[in-house]
């Protein structure tokens, strides 16, 4: 007689705490039928006297509980000994965390929605090796410089590919993404790991999994912090008109003329004080998850506003997301994505180097004090109170003491610009993004081990560009312009693949196969209007005329075929082997598809007999890894914020020959001509094309070590890696007698390689209180192994100040170049020194390297490179009852940066006239004498030290939460950057930032726009 069903209600719990376990799986053994908990770790299912119930979480020992007759159960998990079954998301698919052969690191988002940014790769900084993530750009919204083990293109893309969901994505998109929405980050290090994705995995990879719907009742829940950013202010551009005095006083027992004069003035800051201002960050989120054994929903929207900690700046950003899961029957299953998303970014509009450097005295507008100092018959007899001051304007003081406002100096200023305040508030340049992402799958189960999946998903953007120059933003009315930017671009990827999965007794096998198609078409039009008399309409329609014009489309198609094949030996002996063949619109018909295949094999050997019973080892696995992947990313600016046109720093200066580079091009001539008796236009070519050029190929090799020990208490991976990266796309200079200063050529080889560690200790774990600890480390070596008849160039990026780097085989990429200090001019040779405050001479002695007594080229010498040897994060955890408190410190050593700021605050310029002394002496060995800029003056130790994350939350009780109706509640405060330590010779506002520049300079800034702290509340609301 057929047994009856009845329906049992359970509840389950973690055995560390008794808390409640959302999300667990519970299943009836040997059938499809299950369920999983809601938020309160609560469940039902329709069951039979004598089923087997099995119960499962991440993280914790999967339970089989027998049914009798029980109406009512109570489950308790306890935490896992090991996570070696955790699921990682690999590309195309998913695999047992045991079974991984490559190097492959996972965060999971904990409490990373908790750290207050307004993006999610600024959250990532410390978390994973090899990964070095650098705050670059210090202005809100500003995407951080990623690289994964080095830099390995010269002229091409070095940042990671991003995966959303199974879907690649522009890096763009992670400035769209909300921290609340994301389930966990998966960084495919290696090329095996990598090279699934071919030619677009040569950088390394992202993936991001979104959280996903859930059965039962909806689950809903509020997300919100606020924060005060207070920035970073170096005290070596901090200085002051009476600190300047004082200095004077020590140094010669008497002021200046100009000191004097400026004292006068009244007014007394450093113009630090003035532009950089605390910000609040904002940022609100209230999602939905529910649904039921077949369809599952989660949507979710976001608000956040982050004002910066610069005048002006300030970041929004408006999103939503809604994500539909539906298993139709036993064999169908379809869902949809879309995320839509909008930013308005207000920039501060100028390089913060060329604003502060103003003097300390000057005033933003005049009153009628400033006003005596202005000489009345002048040029500016017009001027009036609340006209905006600038240092020109002040040349009468009462120089003899005697009261009067008449006597004349010169000169007292170190530029003749603009008020700097004036240069930021009178000019609008802003950033307008609307950003739509959708995808769409269908899949269809073959059989039990088979299935098939298409996926649609595309991408569109569309930004507009605003740079207003106001009538009062410069010296004349006459400056102001208007430049209105439109940039469109849409992106499709149609992906189909197969996926098999198959145990046969200690045989596990997957298989992946498919072929992927893409598209991208991108539109891009400027205009610029001149002419404009006032500020009121500040709308290019306002113009009296239309100076310039540019515009340009292009295309760029591509398809992959893909196949992959893992396998395991009683989870004891893997092995994986992959190819993907990519087709790219980049390269010639000869060229133009590139195979990118890769191996690795592993063994589990704690499995084995002779350590099953250690007390000692849990886990150890031996791996070993061989990929090769590509590049044929170009482009590096293209659609970047700061990219301005057509003409933008990329790999060749034109968008159009990076991604036409096989083809010999045709542009507008600046010249008509007369044909047949009529004015035609002309055409001129814009490139050198190259036919045969190929993909750049990166080969790398990465044996690995996973541990356990101790009952996984101490836990981790080290590997080492060396990553080649050869047939390098590089616009090579040519002779000029050519029509062309470069061409884009196959040309040269490039390494890196290094140590990656992360350890991961429990400390103390016990019923109440926990304390687990994480120490990362990276080193890398960046070496140029092969630049062929390149070996040795020499580049400058600045013809004003033409500092120098060298790229030399058996080197680093990009060292810096020049002469090595001797000592500084003493100051009885130097013309007024105290004229400017906080002036240093712009020359400097430099050293004969030769000993030859002449200072020529061969005096010259490697003065540093711009890579750091060692990048760490240690971080600690610590939970007490409800309580809970984590600290993250973060440092990077060995890195340097050719900081020009220097030059333009201590006013260098001004300050290089030489004068005889008191004695009518000249100063000696003047042929050893240049500017600073040519030397290791300015080059700068970017190492740091800092406190990155400091979090203490408090999970109310859930007797305490039931009065109110709630299944959770966190109130949460937290840190970023509370302490931030700078080497000593650091003189800028940001030693992790470098300007956009080719690889071949990089480690260049003006300063860097500021590091800041932030302190923030925010709590998370679950019912």
């Amino acid at each position: 007689m057929a047994q009856s069903s009845f329906s049992i209600a359970g509840t389950v719990l973690s055995q560390t705490d008794d808390s409640p376990i959302p999300g667990a799986s519970i299943i009836v053994k040997g059938t499809t039928k299950g369920t999983s908990t809601d938020f309160d770790g609560k469940f039902s299912l329709s069951v039979k006297s004598g089923d087997i119930l099995e119960v499962s979480f991440m993280g914790f020992a999967t339970k089989a509980v027998p049914i009798v007759n029980q109406k009512q159960i109570t489950i308790v998990l306890t935490e896992a000994a090991n996570t070696l079954d955790e699921i990682v998301v690999i590309g195309y698919g998913t695999q047992k965390k045991s079974h991984l052969t490559g190097a492959i690191s996972k965060v999971t988002n904990d409490d990373l929605d908790q750290i207050a940014t307004s993006r999610v790769d600024d959250a990532l900084i410390g978390q994973v090796s090899g990964v070095n993530i650098q705050a670059t750009d210090g202005e809100a919204g500003a995407a951080p410089t990623i690289t994964i083990r080095g830099v390995g293109s010269m002229a091409g893309d070095s940042t990671p590919l991003i995966v959303v969901d199974g879907v690649i994505v522009d890096s763009g998109f992670l400035g769209s993404l909300n921290m609340n929405n994301v389930e966990s980050f998966e960084i495919l290090k290696d090329a095996a790991s990598s090279s699934i994705y071919g030619s677009k995995g040569a950088n390394g990879i992202i993936m991001i999994t979104m959280k996903s719907g859930v059965s039962g009742k909806t689950r809903i829940n509020y997300s919100t912090f606020t924060g005060i950013k207070t920035p970073r202010k170096s005290d070596a551009y901090g200085f002051t008109t009476k600190e300047w005095a004082a200095k004077q006083m020590e140094e010669v027992g008497e002021l200046s003329l100009y000191t004097i004069a400026q004292l006068q003035i009244g007014t007394d800051r450093s113009w630090q004080d003035v532009f950089f201002e605390q910000g609040v960050i904002t940022s609100h989120s209230i999602s939905a998850r529910g649904g039921n054994d077949n369809t599952k929903y989660t949507a979710s929207l976001n608000y956040s506003n982050d004002e910066g900690v610069l005048l002006v700046d300030n970041y929004k950003k408006y999103g939503a997301r809604l994500k539909v899961d539906s298993k139709l029957n036993d064999k169908f299953s379809i869902g949809a994505n879309f995320s839509p998303s909008y930013t308005n970014r207000r920039r501060f509009s100028e390089n913060i180097h060329n604003v502060a450097r103003h003097q300390p005295w000057l005033p933003i507008y005049h009153t009628e004090e400033t006003l005596k100092f202005v000489d009345p018959n002048g040029a500016y007899a017009s001027l009036q109170p609340g006209d905006y001051a600038r240092q020109d304007h002040f040349v009468y003081f009462d120089l003899d003491g005697d009261g009067q406002i008449n006597d004349k100096l010169t000169n007292i200023g170190n530029s003749n610009n603009a008020n700097p305040y004036a240069r930021i508030v009178e000019r609008n340049r802003s950033d307008k993004k609307f950003q739509l992402y959708g995808s769409f799958y269908g899949q269809y189960n073959v059989t039990e081990d088979l299935s098939f999946k298409t996926t649609l998903a595309g991408s569109y953007d569309d930004i507009k560009r605003i740079d207003y120059m106001g009538t009062l933003a410069r010296e004349s009315v006459t400056d102001a312009y208007m430049q209105e930017i439109s940039q469109k671009e849409n992106y499709v990827i149609f992906d189909n693949f197969f996926n098999y999965n198959k145990s046969i007794g200690n045989h596990d096998i997957g298989a992946v196969a498919g072929v992927s198609v893409e598209s991208r078409n991108y539109f891009y039009s400027s205009m610029t209007g001149t002419g404009y008399t006032n500020d009121v309409v500040q709308q290019i329609t306002n113009a009296t005329s239309i100076s310039e014009f540019d515009g340009f489309e292009w295309q760029k198609r591509g398809i992959s075929y893909v196949s992959r094949v893992n396998y395991a030996y009683n989870s004891k002996y893997l092995a994986s082997i992959s190819m993907r063949r990519d087709g790219s619109s980049i390269f010639g018909s000869d060229f133009k598809y590139g195979n990118f295949p890769a191996a690795s094999i592993g063994w589990n050997i704690s499995k084995e007999d002779f350590l099953a019973d250690s007390d000692f080892v849990n886990n150890l696995k031996f791996r070993a890894s061989y990929g090769v992947t590509g590049n044929d990313r170009l482009n590096t600016g293209s659609v970047d914020p700061d990219a301005q046109g057509s003409t933008a720093t990329l790999s060749t200066g034109n968008i159009l020959v990076d991604y036409y580079p096989h083809l010999a091009l045709l542009g507008a001539a600046n010249s008509s001509y007369v044909v047949d008796g009529s004015v035609t236009a002309g055409f001129s070519p814009v490139n050198i094309a190259n036919p045969e050029l190929k993909w750049e190929r990166l080969i790398e090799i990465n044996p690995g070590i996973d541990f356990g020990f101790l009952n996984n208490r101490i836990s981790g991976s080290v590997d080492w890696y060396q990553r080649t990266s050869d047939q390098l796309l590089l616009n090579n200079p040519i002779s000029s007698t050519t029509g062309f200063t470069g061409a884009l050529v196959n040309l040269g080889e490039v390494k890196n390689q290094g140590w990656e560690l992360e350890l991961r200790t429990k400390n103390i774990s016990s019923e109440k209180f926990n304390w687990s600890s994480t120490l990362i480390a990276t080193t890398n070596e960046n070496t140029l192994v092969d630049f062929a008849d390149s070996n040795g160039q020499i580049t400058s990026l600045d013809p004003s100040r033409p500092a120098e780097w060298i790229n030399l085989e058996g080197q680093p990429i990009s060292l810096f170049y020049g002469y090595v200090v001797d000592k500084e001019i003493p100051i009885e040779f130097l013309d007024r020194p105290y004229r400017h405050v906080g002036a240093q001479s712009g020359l400097v002695y430099v050293k004969d390297l030769n000993g030859d007594g002449v200072l020529d080229d061969e005096d010259k010498t490697v003065l540093g490179n711009p890579y750091p040897e060692l990048i760490w994060s240690f971080t600690n955890e610590f939970t007490f009852g409800d309580i809970d408190f984590s600290f993250m410190f973060q440092g990077s050593h060995g890195a340097e940066v050719r900081n020009i700021a220097d030059h333009y605050m201590f006013s260098n310029n001004n300050n290089r006239t030489l004068v005889a002394n008191s004695a009518g002496e000249v100063a000696p060995d003047q042929n050893f004498m240049v500017d600073k800029y040519f030397t290791n003056s300015i080059i700068q130790d970017a190492s740091y030290i800092a406190l990155r994350n400091v979090n203490i939350g408090y999970n109310l009780p859930k007797d305490v939460l039931e009065k109110f109706g709630f299944s959770g509640l966190k109130i949460y405060a937290t840190g970023q950057n509370l302490i931030y330590k700078t080497a000593a010779n650091y003189t800028g506002w940001n030693p992790e930032a470098t300007d956009k520049t080719s690889p071949t300079q990089y480690g260049y800034q003006r300063g860097g726009s500021p590091i800041y702290s932030t302190i923030s509340l925010g709590l998370n609301l679950d019912f």
